[in-house]
């Protein structure tokens, strides 16, 4: 795809304050069938309807006395084109389409600046003179820097890409969360990256925006209103709130007492905190950084997990089951909280239960199985969890089901 940088003067009628706009947009040539699309950037508060001016098609020639439309050969740099009736100015071009046009023996003229709007002109002087007059009585902050700071970073927002490890709880896994920091407000959103296929519903709306507290607030039961009262200006306290030094990379932050590992930023947060803060590193880390080594555990752990397996075996011999063979205690440390998942579906020539899905979890710590069907929308059956948590025979052996007997492509009898 070539790429063209040009504009277009439009007149303005009836206006004192201008008489004439510029409007740049980009042509875009596409070699493979010749058709052509033209853009405009849109520009904030510009008050006319800006994208897409011209759709993909092939575009007739107006100078062409047979009727042919335009080729790569009638765009060039310094040259005039006419798309139904305007008059696009082409200044200049990228490196790819220069160097493409130099490979067919084409002279491309050097790129030239567009030409000044003396509206948008106006415009920016008259912001760069914008500065805070009147106190903000609502804020926190001081009110001297209120208004200034929304003017400077408005629509400036950090984006981070953090990782909530959500594997303990039952059916949880590693949730990918995107953390939003309106630079404006300090305020936070929080967005959860779904993928595909995951069971999950598609709303991605984890916390809606606001300030976000280091330590939740609770109202006293009975305070009435002031109890909420003195909630919201907890809540709101700047000096109590999340802000953008908090959010590094490596960092663990606990957002309402969910642990988020903050693993990455995009390009214009390494140029806010490159700029603001003088940072130069920015390695982007893996969950499985922060995931527990097996000589990690301290004999504190192993004795939890060596009291659990003796209440359990006790509470066997009480109800008159036969002992439960002996667990590998060694496995129990060293897997605990690891959990395999595998997608299976369910061998039948019934054609209603052909396209059910089920998601198989697989505890190395103690050789339980469990199996869950994730819901599907109007297939007429229940989803939710099939099988519950327990260690599983075989049927032709009698052994409990192990961790190297579930692979891909396998089949197993439950």
């Amino acid at each position: 795809v070539l790429r063209f940088y040009a504009y277009f003067q439009e007149a303005v009628n009836e206006s004192r304050e201008e008489h004439y706009r510029i409007r740049r947009c980009n042509i875009y040539f596409y070699l493979e069938d010749d058709t052509i699309h033209v853009s405009e950037p849109k520009y904030a508060n510009s008050g006319i309807p800006q994208g897409t001016l011209v759709r993909r098609h092939r575009i007739q020639n107006p100078a062409s006395k047979k009727g042919q439309h335009y080729t790569v050969l009638d765009l060039n740099v310094d040259k005039e084109v006419t798309l139904y009736s305007k008059t696009f100015k082409i200044v200049g071009c990228d490196e790819f389409t220069r160097q493409f046009l130099q490979s067919l023996n084409v002279e491309v003229p050097a790129a030239t600046a567009f030409p000044l709007d003396p509206y948008q002109t106006h415009r920016a002087n008259l912001l760069a003179r914008m500065n805070a007059t009147r106190p903000s009585q609502t804020s926190h902050e001081p009110t001297a820097t209120t208004l200034k700071k929304f003017l400077e970073n408005d629509r400036r927002v950090l984006r981070f890409y953090c990782v909530w490890d959500d594997t303990n709880s039952v059916f949880g896994d590693a949730r990918h969360m995107v953390v939003l920091y309106y630079l404006s407000d300090d305020t936070v959103e929080i967005h959860e990256r779904i993928a595909a296929n995951s069971g999950r519903e598609r709303n991605t709306l984890f916390l809606r925006r606001g300030r976000l507290p280091r330590r939740r607030v609770r109202a006293q039961p009975g305070g009435g209103a002031s109890a909420a009262a003195s909630v919201d200006d907890g809540a709101a306290a700047h000096d109590d709130c999340f802000n953008e030094r908090d959010f590094t990379i490596g960092a663990v932050l606990h957002l309402y007492g969910r642990p988020f590992v903050v693993c990455d930023c995009d390009e214009f947060t390494r140029a806010f905190y490159r700029e603001r803060y003088g940072l130069d590193a920015f390695d982007p880390i893996r969950l499985e950084d922060y995931d527990e080594e097996d000589d990690a555990l301290d004999a504190e752990a192993a004795k939890a997990v060596a009291e659990a397996h003796a209440r359990e075996s006790a509470a066997q011999l009480m109800i008159g089951a036969d002992p439960a063979a002996p667990k590998d205690l060694k496995m129990m440390v060293r897997y605990d909280g690891v959990v395999l998942r595998f997608l299976a579906i369910l061998k039948t020539d019934k054609q209603v239960d052909a396209d059910r899905r089920f998601v198989i979890s697989m505890y190395p710590a103690d050789g339980s199985v469990s199996v869950f069907e994730p819901i599907q929308r109007n297939a007429g059956i229940r989803g939710g969890k099939f099988l519950e948590k327990a260690k599983i025979r075989k049927p032709d052996s009698g052994e409990y089901y192990e961790a190297k007997d579930f692979y891909i492509g396998d089949k197993r009898i439950f």
